[in-house]
């Protein structure tokens, strides 16, 4: 049984990597920042969309949002593209990429140190529980994970309380958030989660949030601080 608490992992940019549809836009010939400026814009349009009273999976906003961002950038697809791709298919080569996301590399190490210490870890994300789970097994992490929740189950993004409410549920200890989203962690602060925000890519925490518990520059130092925590309260 679990007697230390439940750890929730936020999946996409932060138990895996953004580097891979990253590297396919620099082949449209997209600057290495376009990756962000799309992720970004597709949350807040995802987000708008949820706040509105609407809904739609993650996948089909970064479908409608990503020729809008290369627009902005003023990116088309050089010559040798056109000659071998249509435009289309060139887009769905970068969309898919988040399909083939690789781990973290000191995901597993994180994962196995939370398990080995009594946690149980739940994976929370507003991509679709089956392109999780594929994603969990292609890294031979989804052992480790006790359930997936989507925000597709009730239709509405991170970080309404709602969803983080998914992860709360059955949970009689500390429940933890970990993610690498300075939103995501202020979302879960606001529903009552503990959290611990990765700073390796956003860098500083925002001062106007509700400030996290824990600040690491990776998983593994998350993990072992949690752990630590945990000991000191006990």
């Amino acid at each position: 049984m679990n007697t230390k608490g439940t750890v929730v992992f936020d999946i996409i940019g932060t138990c895996f990597s953004l580097d891979k549809p990253r590297q396919r836009l620099v082949e449209l010939g997209a600057p290495p920042h376009a990756l962000q400026l799309w992720f970004a814009q597709t949350l807040r349009d995802a987000f708008a969309l949820s706040h509105a009273g609407g809904y739609r999976p993650l996948k089909e906003v970064l479908e409608a949002e990503l020729p809008r961002t290369l627009k902005v950038l003023l990116i088309e697809a050089d010559a040798e593209q056109r000659r071998t791709l249509s435009r289309p298919a060139s887009l769905t080569h970068v969309v898919n990429a988040f399909s083939e996301l690789e781990p973290q590399p000191e995901a597993l190490e994180a994962f196995r140190l939370l398990t080995t210490a009594g946690w149980k870890l739940v994976a929370l994300t507003n991509g679709s529980e089956d392109s999780t789970h594929k994603l969990l097994d292609r890294a031979n992490a989804l052992e480790y994970f006790a359930n997936i929740f989507s925000c597709d189950a009730i239709q509405k993004t991170k970080p309404h309380p709602d969803v983080y409410a998914l992860a709360k549920q059955d949970a009689s200890a500390d429940v933890w958030m970990v993610a690498a989203h300075a939103w995501d962690i202020a979302g879960a602060a606001c529903a009552g989660l503990r959290t611990a925000f990765i700073n390796q890519e956003e860098k500083d925490y925002l001062s106007v949030y509700p400030q996290p518990e824990v600040i690491a520059c990776d998983l593994v130092e998350a993990a072992n601080q949690i752990v630590e925590l945990d000991l000191i309260a006990k």
